[in-house]
């Protein structure tokens, strides 16, 4: 894996159906040569699932990260055990038994139980509950019948041809091109990309960035995303804490990744945390689940 290979894993990241052909025109490449790297990508157990799932703007969900350091004996048993909870959509391992519990809430009726529950059973003594930071839009329109089963049938599968999903659904193909067009244009729809990297290649570090009072957030990650835009996997903030992000990055090796911790600390930020992911996995959460009912 490369910097052409991040790359193209952040694009799909974004919209896990954009064309081959859009992505070879945005990294000067051929079709031909970007549909290896992709294939390879997957051979190598790097992008193991192009996801759709509906939006949160559809479902009107909270995005939420429960972190802290973890005191169970065995982090792998306890990943598993957490991953049965219907609320968990992926979890991630760091350096320091420190973990990161990524899940989608109904409403904010279940905040507290789940935190809860995922604080009890990682044995986080003092957890961090973060609300992601997403921007609210309403739309005119609401998922149809129709809508849930192109969505069913793409779930697991988001590139998935036009032809293949009318033959699922048993509609035509331009009633699905037509329905797949409201609801990218209504943002009731996210199609993305379940990845992780072959860790003896490369190094994912996340930075916990606390910044000074005062400080612009948006304008910060703006900034990170140009200066570290390289080695830079994604930048988020919470809602909830408002004076810190979230920056994760690629590298070749601990050394970049240093230098990277480096550069930060001349940024004049409060105070930066570290943290090497060692292993991540992805669950079916509640709305894969809803999605199978339709």
């Amino acid at each position: 894996m490369d910097e052409i290979d991040l790359n193209l894993i952040k694009k799909l990241v974004a919209n896990s159906r954009i064309p081959y052909r859009d992505l070879a025109e945005t990294s000067n490449m051929s079709v031909s040569a970007i549909h290896k790297r992709i294939n390879k990508l997957i051979e190598d157990g790097v992008i193991s699932t192009f996801i759709a799932r509906p939006s949160i703007i559809a479902l009107k969900y909270l995005w939420i990260v429960i972190f802290g350091t973890s005191k169970a004996r065995s982090l792998t048993e306890m990943s598993k055990e957490i991953g049965y909870h219907e609320n968990v959509e992926r979890i991630a391992i760091m350096s320091g038994k420190f973990v990161y519990v990524v899940g989608f809430l109904r409403d904010i009726s279940e905040l507290q139980d789940f935190s809860n529950y995922v604080s009890n059973t990682a044995q986080i003594i003092e957890p961090n509950v973060g609300i992601l930071n997403v921007r609210y839009v309403t739309t005119p329109e609401s998922l149809t019948t129709i809508d849930y089963k192109i969505l069913k049938t793409l779930n697991r599968d988001a590139r998935k041809s036009i032809t293949d999903i009318a033959e699922d659904v048993g509609i035509s193909a331009k009633t699905v091109r037509k329905r797949l067009d409201r609801m990218i244009e209504n943002k009731l729809v996210t199609f993305s990309t379940q990845w992780a990297p072959v860790y003896k290649d490369c190094f994912i570090t996340l930075f916990d960035i606390n910044l000074n009072e005062g400080t612009d957030v948006q304008s910060t990650i703006l900034y990170l995303n140009k200066k570290y835009s390289q080695n830079l996997v994604d930048c988020a903030s919470y809602s909830n804490i408002p004076n810190m992000i979230i920056m994760e990055t690629w590298t070749t090796n601990a050394q970049e990744s240093q230098m990277i911790l480096e550069k930060l600390h001349t940024e004049g930020f409060k105070n930066i945390i570290p943290h090497i992911r060692l292993s991540g996995e992805y669950f079916d959460c509640w709305i894969d689940q809803l999605l199978r009912t339709k």
